[in-house]
Formats: structure tokens, C-alpha cells, sequence
């Protein structure tokens, strides 16, 4: 019984962190720690308005919220050049409407950070091409209708 109440309070001890983590902490670690948000990024900006997207790691992070910063870790493609990170359920979703209000945004990608500027993607075809992109580049296999309808789609363009 002993071991039960032990095994039980580690667990709630380990919820109740990451909550908090989740919450508070984030802010003070330079960008995210796994799926846990953090804050500002630290370093240099790379001043390059159009850099070659073709070695991006496979989870970049992005800094939204520039007067009080919130970094989180998404997924990406690239398209024509273009780069553009999603978000599955993306009316739900906190950081999409944050990052809509102040399009200014940061990304942190092989060690190198760049200012850009983040903005829905509404043409359907386009959202057709990147969701098929995302797809591909994360082997979800094929996407059924109703993930495309409630994923949203950011191009991540020079500001």
C-alpha cells in the first residue's frame, strides 16, 4: 500500500510540474523544451529576407507574441521556396490566434533565427498543396477530408 501512495503522489507530483512548466516556466527557457512552450529566443537574427528553406530540421521553432514572447515547436514544409508550419485544430488553438493579432514572428531553425511574417493561408488549392506537403514529409499517410477542413495552414513570409 505503501508503494501505491508513492507510485500515485510521483505521478500527481510529475502532472502538477508540467502543468506549471506549461503554464509559467516556458518563459524562462531560451524557445521551447520539447512540447513544453517557452520564451524568447536568445542570439543573433540572420538578416538574410530569403533564406535557402531546404535544410530545415524537421520540428523548427517559432516565437510568436514579440511585447511578451511564447515559443513553441510545429512542423514545417517547404513549397516553391515557401515556408509553411500548420496547425492541426487550428481555430482551437491559442497560438494562432496570438500570432494573427501580431503577425511578427521569429523562427529558429539549424541554430539560425529569422524575423517573418505570419499569414493564413486561404486559397484552398494552396492549403490542398501544403496539406499534402505535410503529409508526405511526416508519412501521415493520406489525410482525409475532415483533417484538411480543421487544420490551418501559415505561409511564413519575409515581413
Amino acid at each position: 500500500m505503501r508503494i501505491v501512495r508513492w507510485v500515485l503522489g510521483a505521478i500527481v507530483a510529475v502532472l502538477v510540474l508540467v502543468a506549471l512548466l506549461d503554464t509559467f516556466g516556458g518563459y524562462a527557457f531560451d524557445g521551447p523544451l520539447g512540447p513544453i512552450p517557452g520564451g524568447a529566443f536568445v542570439g543573433p537574427v540572420d538578416p538574410d529576407p530569403d533564406p535557402d528553406w531546404s535544410n530545415l530540421e524537421e520540428v523548427i521553432e517559432l516565437e510568436i507574441r514579440p511585447e511578451k514572447p511564447w515559443s513553441l515547436s510545429v512542423w514545417n514544409t517547404v513549397i516553391d521556396g515557401e515556408l509553411y508550419v500548420p496547425s492541426a485544430q487550428g481555430a482551437r488553438r491559442r497560438w494562432t490566434s496570438v500570432a494573427l493579432a501580431d503577425p511578427r514572428v521569429r523562427v529558429r531553425t539549424n541554430g539560425r533565427i529569422y524575423e517573418r511574417r505570419i499569414e493564413l493561408v486561404e486559397d484552398e488549392a494552396l492549403r490542398r498543396r501544403v496539406g499534402a506537403s505535410i503529409a508526405e514529409r511526416y508519412d501521415l499517410g493520406d489525410s482525409d477530408e475532415s483533417d484538411l477542413e480543421t487544420t490551418w495552414f501559415f505561409r511564413l513570409a519575409p515581413r
